[in-house]
């Protein structure tokens, strides 16, 4: 089984990378053109490569890096999956675009969302007026917010559990006791904001602390609940191909016991699978 992986460093290399991939594999209707996180998903999908699971089926895995947007690739064609969003990112991307023909086809694990720091260790060292950094895109934003509301440090007008995330701003505190700064910053960059001196904390995802280094499980001052979490990353396909049965076995191979242990064991808790283990 062969596996051939194409790192791309921005939204031009990307595409063109993507088209490349689509003509090397034209007619071939057992390769799977894939594009992933590389943190925890390539690495998922090169554990399943590896143990054989996808039979005859291989992957062509485009791992994403730069200022490029998956969906966009996915609904152009340039790949045939991906594998890097939850439902309430996904639902919010095809709301904003006009799109409703990409479709989930399997759900694999949590990254708990954390609150991280490089100068107070507790939330009760956070003084009046520190300023937080907050994931920019919409739903992560929203998710930020209820994670600092269950932490005690903000109240949100919507409950948790009745929230349409894709529309849950700011304007939606209603109460912020510190007087927390919270400064908007894309997701791939709230690691590095935690050497910044204006920054006191930085929520952040868990692909990208494990990327920089941070381990969710040890590190994070406070995280997400995992029950009844909707955040659980899926692997996202256009509906014409729900069926494909390359996707089909990919699925299953994503969902299955197997994978679910090893996600377990590897990240220690980092990362979470959804599936059970037996």
């Amino acid at each position: 089984m062969s596996l051939r992986r194409i790192v791309v460093a921005s939204a031009a290399l990307t595409l063109a990378a993507g088209l490349a991939a689509c003509s090397s594999s034209e007619g071939d209707d057992t390769t799977l053109r894939i594009s992933a996180s590389s943190t925890p998903h390539v690495e998922i999908l090169d554990q399943i490569v590896s143990t054989g699971a996808l039979g005859d089926y291989k992957l062509d895995i485009v791992e994403i890096t730069g200022e490029v947007d998956p969906n966009e690739l996915l609904e152009a064609g340039d790949v045939d999956a991906n594998f890097f969003q939850h439902e309430p990112y996904l639902a919010d991307w095809q709301k904003q675009k006009g799109i409703d023909d990409l479709v989930a086809v399997a759900d694999v694990h949590l990254e708990p969302i954390g609150l991280y720091s490089n100068k107070i260790a507790s939330l009760d060292e956070l003084k009046d007026g520190d300023t937080v950094a907050v994931p920019r895109d919409t739903t992560n934003y929203a998710r930020a917010l209820y994670l600092l509301e269950s932490a005690g440090l903000l109240e949100v007008d919507v409950p948790f559990e009745e929230a349409d995330l894709s529309v849950v701003t700011e304007s939606n505190i209603t109460a912020n006791p510190k007087n927390l700064n919270l400064v908007s910053i894309e997701r791939p960059q709230l690691a590095r904001q935690l050497d910044d001196a204006q920054i006191t904390a930085a929520v952040i995802n868990s692909n990208y602390a494990l990327e920089a280094g941070l381990n969710p499980a040890e590190d994070a001052i406070v995280t997400e609940e995992v029950e009844n979490n909707p955040f659980s990353n899926l692997l996202v396909v256009r509906a014409e191909n729900e069926n494909d049965p390359a996707v089909t076995a990919l699925a299953e191979a994503l969902e299955s016991p197997e994978t679910a242990a090893w996600i377990e064991e590897t990240y220690s808790g980092a990362v979470l699978p959804v599936h059970s283990t037996n």
